[in-house]
């Protein structure tokens, strides 16, 4: 489910997203998935299933981003595998990239920065505003910047995001009231007028 999939903004190939995914755009807060394809580097991005993407979030691959099924990601998050640029060569725009490695049912926090070779356990959360810059291990609250340990959680307590799509569960039919609410006023008319004044 896409909301206002015209605020989504997908750039190169290889990029892949499982099943049930949630994204959820703004018009001033677009979603950004790019990979980056040159004679140097050759950008992967693999999405998982059941995932959560909220709004103004940016993920960009120059080798390898990987995020786990049921991962929840709020809004205005930078996930990159690069520095973009050399240190001391600020031509060099390959930049040694290194993979970046999200396991299931991770949730990182709203405005929060993940950086190139960095590795996130299953089931840990990243609080809002942290830069994580290594690794996280599973199933632990990490927060700060640079983002250090604050609490152990319990592995056994977690109910994910997949948990949702069950037959039991009325998230789905919530999705497509939300989506009916937003498209409610679409006619014949506003689809004309969107392709004499797109802003608008």
């Amino acid at each position: 489910m896409i909301l206002n999939p015209q605020n989504l903004k997908i750039f190169g190939n290889n990029i892949s997203i499982g099943d049930y995914a949630t994204l959820i755009t703004a018009p001033d807060k677009r979603i950004d998935l790019s990979t980056w394809e040159t004679d140097k580097i050759n950008g992967e991005l693999h999405l998982g299933k059941y995932i959560l993407i909220s709004p103004g979030t940016s993920i960009r691959s120059a080798k390898k981003i990987i995020i786990g099924s049921s991962t929840m990601i709020a809004s205005d998050v930078t996930i990159t595998d690069s520095d973009w640029h050399d240190i001391y060569d600020r031509t060099d725009y390959v930049a040694s990239p290194k993979e970046v490695v999200i396991e299931e049912n991770v949730w990182i926090g709203e405005k929060s920065l993940i950086l190139k070779g960095s590795k996130i356990g299953k089931n840990s959360i990243i609080g809002a505003g942290s830069v994580v810059s290594g690794e996280v291990p599973a199933n632990v609250i990490f927060a700060g910047n640079p983002a250090k340990e604050i609490k152990k959680l319990d592995e056994k307590e977690f109910k994910t995001r997949e948990s949702l799509f069950t037959e039991s569960s009325t998230y789905l039919e919530d999705l497509l009231t939300i989506e009916k609410k937003t498209l409610e006023h679409n006619s014949i008319i506003s689809w004309v007028k969107s392709l004499i004044w797109p802003g608008k």
